[in-house]
């Protein structure tokens, strides 16, 4: 991971909105993508925000939207060199430091929202290799190859072998005896690759999203015996579907189809692992999914993506779900090959070799950054992070006193759901791949029993 780099900064007033700008000469170093926000890591440590705030998810010390990437002053001098998005909090990792913040909601202990970043006292002193963060539920796994787990468990995707939420990171013993590469983390299912190679999955498996070929949940993590031997080496997950890499870059996908997620060129769910054969002569160096859609990046930088695409975020140029991969066309003045991608639940973020940074998808928060609410189904610069724009130099950083006297109401009281993206009657027959879900019940609360 980079983070720690030399910058020259000069900090001038009048920003706008409270803030200051400011001027600097950094690039984009890591991005991730939430449900409706969106982090970004650039050089010198610093944290950058933007979209939906109602959670605390941005960290700006409110519960306002952000249109434009916005400087996280409550992070400055941490020396961070990680980011992740969940669906509604984020976390970060100060690796000199050896401590885990979290904002918006999930890991300090209660259920309350957080508008700031809060540093998670079980996890201080941990050497972390990467922290993965699902729906309402995170992992994270060590530099000894141990992984942590905390969040809901309704469908035991902590791994703890008990459906038991835990507010606080607790050890997965069934990994024990056992070095654990990588770790994923979906809806309501968690999946890991081994430092040799090995695959696993547990939790919830109503789609075959476990890769074990039946529609059972797991409490602790099982192997995935159906790889043919492979060596697997990346592992992410969709809200209900997951995608694997083995060591010579070929593609595997499996569980929920319904939106062609998985890109076999039809909308069946899979219960175990299958090669992506429309990709079989790529070589597939990074992946990462969506609520219900999926983005692969190639050896030589090029980008696909597939699946659900009701606000353009597979970024096809159209509205339409995609059952099979399709290349994602980027500005020829612009783009040049990719060097990361991060899919939220309705948006996508690609960083390029030529350090600019895309945006694509669903918009109505801010968080394709472009200073809009609207959808995008191409991808478009963001200007304030790119090379070919202003080139982080021009960035409002927050220093926002939480508003006084406003009452934050608990998700013990005030839960979030899933959105319903369902606009039709639900008595009208729908065409599989753009229909009404009934899976994805309209109040699927996702906050911790209390």
């Amino acid at each position: 991971m980079e983070g720690k780099m030399g910058v020259e900064e000069e900090v001038s007033g009048g920003g706008g909105g409270g803030g200051d700008v400011v001027r600097a000469s950094r690039r984009v170093v890591l991005i991730s993508a939430g449900a409706s926000h969106s982090v970004a890591l650039l050089s010198g440590s610093v944290v950058c925000s933007w979209g939906r705030g109602e959670d605390g998810q941005l960290g700006h010390g409110d519960a306002e939207d952000r249109l434009f990437p916005t400087q996280m002053t409550s992070l400055d001098g941490q020396e961070i060199t990680s980011v992740t998005c969940g669906a509604d909090h984020t976390t970060a990792f100060s690796e000199s430091q050896m401590l885990v913040y979290s904002w918006g909601w999930l890991g300090h202990g209660n259920s309350s929202d957080l508008f700031t970043p809060q540093p998670i006292k079980a996890l201080q002193g941990l050497r972390i290799k990467q922290i993965a963060c699902g729906d309402s539920h995170c992992l994270a796994v060590t530099m000894e190859g141990e992984v942590q787990s905390w969040g809901r468990n309704q469908n035991g995707q902590l791994g703890l072998g008990n459906t038991e939420d835990s507010l606080v990171p607790q050890k997965i013993e069934a990994f024990q005896e056992i070095s654990v590469k990588m770790i994923a983390a979906g809806a309501e299912h968690s999946a890991a690759v081994t430092e040799d190679g090995k695959l696993y999955g547990w939790g919830w498996g109503r789609y075959g999203n476990l890769g074990l070929g039946d529609r059972d949940d797991r409490l602790v993590p099982h192997e995935v015996a159906a790889v043919n031997e492979q060596k697997m080496v990346l592992v992410a997950c969709g809200w209900r579907h997951t995608v694997s890499v083995t060591s010579s870059g070929i593609l595997y996908t499996y569980g929920w189809s319904k939106y062609g997620q998985l890109g076999h060129g039809d909308f069946e769910d899979h219960l175990i692992p299958h090669p992506l054969e429309a990709l079989q002569n790529s070589i597939i160096s990074q992946v990462s999914g969506g609520w219900r859609h999926t983005m692969a990046l190639t050896s030589d930088g090029k980008l696909y993506g597939w699946g659900w695409n009701k606000f353009g975020q597979v970024g096809a140029g159209d509205n339409v779900d995609h059952c099979s991969p399709v290349q994602v066309k980027f500005p020829d003045e612009q783009a040049g090959s990719l060097a990361q991608i991060s899919c939220g639940w309705r948006h996508t973020l690609a960083v390029t070799e030529r350090q600019n940074v895309f945006s694509w998808g669903r918009g109505t928060n801010g968080q394709l950054g472009h200073g809009e609410n609207i959808d995008r189904n191409t991808p478009k610069i963001i200007e304030a992070l790119s090379v070919d724009g202003s080139g982080c130099e021009l960035i409002e950083s927050s220093k926002v006193e939480p508003l006084p006297g406003k009452i934050w109401v608990s998700p013990a009281e005030r839960y979030a759901i899933v959105p319903n993206e369902n606009v039709e009657a639900a008595a009208v027959p729908q065409a599989r791949g753009n229909g009404n879900d009934v899976d994805v019940p309209e109040n699927d609360v996702k906050r911790i029993r209390v």
